[in-house]
């Protein structure tokens, strides 16, 4: 299953960097995405919802984490750190989210970093990445001692 979650995380990134770059109309955009993204049952989830649940499956709960570890983020910042675990251009970002300007989503990165106390020289991206090698080292610790105990 994780193979195929990676697959698809990266084939909805691709498109949706390769859709903001094009320069189209935002709304035309929006509504594109969702097409691709909406479920086969055509319940029409907004964008956002569907990429922050790819972030959080394929980055092993990293957003809900992020949400346990971190309360002073809003929700709106936790998603941004999903997007940003997702690979997704900036452009990409800022259209998803509703900016009306790129530069808008570095002034969200900054108070994120903020609200981290991440020092200047320690990425955001590297911060967010030892998060999900910590969780996966929970999780594969967890499940050898399920193993053992049954």
């Amino acid at each position: 299953m994780v193979p195929a979650v990676h697959a698809l995380v990266e084939l909805v990134s691709d498109i949706a960097n390769a859709a903001a770059r094009s320069g189209e109309n935002e709304y035309l955009l929006a509504k594109r995405l969702d097409l691709i993204l909406s479920s086969s049952r055509g319940e029409g989830k907004i964008i956002k919802g569907h990429f922050l649940a790819l972030a959080d499956l394929h980055e092993a709960g990293m957003l809900t984490y992020l949400e346990q570890i971190a309360p002073e983020l809003s929700r709106s910042e936790i998603g941004l750190c999903g997007m940003i675990m997702l690979g997704l251009e900036p452009p990409c970002i800022s259209r998803v989210f509703g900016y009306d300007h790129v530069q808008t989503f570095y002034n969200k990165r900054t108070e994120i970093r903020k609200k981290l106390h991440l020092e200047r020289d320690v990425p955001l991206e590297g911060y967010l990445n030892s998060l999900v090698e910590q969780l996966k080292l929970r999780n594969d610790l967890y499940f050898r001692h399920l193993e053992n105990k049954y």
